[in-house]
């Protein structure tokens, strides 16, 4: 088994017409580059419908979200030869991974479909017309007599049970990271709310019990308050916690005893 050189491509192409529309200028190395059709089906979609595209009309393939993509060109592989298909190398390295096989049957003849996965990280745009896919054929040892006629012969378009199979988002690894790394922020600004709620009800409460608290007897600002009486007339001086009697004293009736001698 060999692969098809450039030039051998162009010979098979004149001759069976294995790619339709063919430019020859898409011939690269041995291989043939296949642009994106008119049909696209992104696992994201609200309605869970395929797309049509117009000319040079754009989709993206969000990060962890499947992708249905249709190739312009009709592909029909002779019974003593097969395919082999991939995704350019400019676009595998955005993350776009090819998780629908790897060859085309000898005797298939359609569009090619391509379910696609985005493993990175970003956003991944394609536009109709775009060269995409690669497809690279290689001689059987012989024509082979049970050439493909299943029933993905002859397909033109996505079907509805296409559609079906990838219906749905998918919670990829990196969209349940973010989801994660979200709740995470959720959790501590509610905690940080709570926190500081709680702090400002024990302020309320410390603050209502110093408050409420009777102040000492002896205290300095009862002292004071009692001088304060004391001037205006309003209460007896104390010392300590005795009163002291301001009353003018009373002249005894008890003789006064002469204690000098006499003469």
């Amino acid at each position: 088994m060999s692969f098809w050189s450039s030039e051998k491509l162009r010979e098979r192409q004149t001759r069976d017409k294995v790619i339709e529309p063919f430019e020859p200028k898409r011939i690269k190395h041995g291989a043939y580059d296949l642009s994106l059709g008119p049909e696209v089906f992104v696992s994201t979609k609200p309605e869970g419908t395929k797309q049509k595209l117009d000319t040079d009309e754009q989709i993206t393939i969000p990060p962890g979200q499947f992708g249905l993509l249709l190739t312009e060109e009709v592909v029909a592989v002779p019974n003593n030869a097969i395919g082999f298909i991939s995704i350019k190398f400019g676009i595998k390295m955005q993350g776009l991974v090819n998780v629908s096989g790897f060859h085309v049957d000898p005797g298939f003849k359609g569009r090619l479909k391509f379910a696609v996965y985005n493993a990175g990280s970003q956003h991944i745009p394609l536009s109709r017309g775009e060269p995409v896919f690669i497809i690279w054929f290689s001689d059987l040892s012989e024509t082979t007599g049970d050439g493909y006629n299943g029933e993905h012969n002859k397909q033109m378009g996505i079907t509805s049970y296409d559609v079906r199979q990838l219906q749905g988002e998918v919670a990829s690894p990196a969209e349940l990271k973010n989801q994660i790394d979200k709740l995470s922020l959720e959790f501590n600004t509610w905690r940080g709310v709570i926190i500081s709620l709680l702090l400002v009800i024990i302020g309320v409460q410390i603050k209502s019990c110093y408050d409420t608290s009777t102040t000492p007897s002896n205290s300095p600002v009862q002292n004071i308050n009692s001088r304060e009486a004391v001037r205006e007339g309003k209460q007896s001086p104390t010392v300590g916690n005795e009163k002291t009697d301001n009353s003018v004293s009373t002249p005894s009736t008890t003789p006064a005893i002469d204690t000098k001698p006499k003469k």
